[in-house]
């Protein structure tokens, strides 16, 4: 079976090999595997590579995606030095310090959260953006290809995290977080300027969920210098 980690949901179906009998603390090999690229996928080391370097090719295309927006109407905006409002996630921040003294399992929950709680905010900026008098078509593509991807990385969590757990069905219950409204006003200004807070935030928060996903990685194999 050969897998791309171009598709947005092809490593959900790596973890569907896993064994429910896996312990999270002593991963063993199971005796099945998919194949990608003449490798064989029979870890949760392996499950973990592919999601770390799945959110990572999220999160680059997240900050060009916000670096494109941010170049086309700063200058004619002014919203270079603007203070950014509270994102509706600044509560499930962590730092990085704080986030590798936690167990891989409230890591992970806090990773389904971040996505859970971006997936009608994504909904709403496929749906809104195009609607910006000028906008750059890199920034509708790249805004459709992050919602299938984070969609998929979603589906992806729950899948790993039912592996793990399977008696605990609490541990897909992600709560259900309020959007930021989208800004409604007839002036382009605000609404480009609310826009730009919304990709801002996205941006910080699959920054948070490449750190998450590393630092399980890392406790994962053990690494000294994690």
């Amino acid at each position: 079976m050969q897998l791309s980690l171009t598709q947005p949901r092809s490593w959900t179906l790596l973890l569907l090999l896993v064994s429910n009998q896996l312990l999270w603390e002593n991963v063993a090999s199971v005796p099945m595997c998919a194949m990608r690229n003449g490798r064989c996928f029979n870890s949760l080391g392996d499950m973990f590579d592919v999601a770390g370097s799945q959110s990572h090719e999220i999160s680059q295309k997240v900050s060009e995606m916000l670096t494109e927006f941010k170049n086309h109407y700063a200058e004619a905006y002014g919203f270079n030095d603007t203070v950014l409002i509270r994102c509706h996630t600044s509560s499930l921040s962590i730092p990085e310090s704080e986030a590798m003294k936690k167990q891989f399992g409230f890591l992970l929950n806090r990773v389904g959260t971040l996505l859970n709680a971006w997936e009608e905010p994504l909904r709403h900026l496929n749906e809104e953006l195009s609607t910006l008098k000028g906008i750059p078509a890199g920034v509708i593509s790249k805004v459709k290809d992050i919602k299938e991807k984070s969609s998929g990385q979603l589906v992806g969590i729950k899948t790993l995290l039912n592996v793990l757990y399977p008696r605990n069905a609490e541990a897909v219950n992600f709560p259900t977080l309020p959007e930021v409204a989208s800004p409604k006003s007839a002036k382009e200004d605000v609404r480009i300027l609310g826009y730009y807070n919304k990709l801002s935030c996205l941006d910080g928060d699959y920054k948070k969920i490449d750190i998450y996903l590393n630092v399980i990685k890392c406790k994962n194999l053990k690494m000294n210098n994690c």
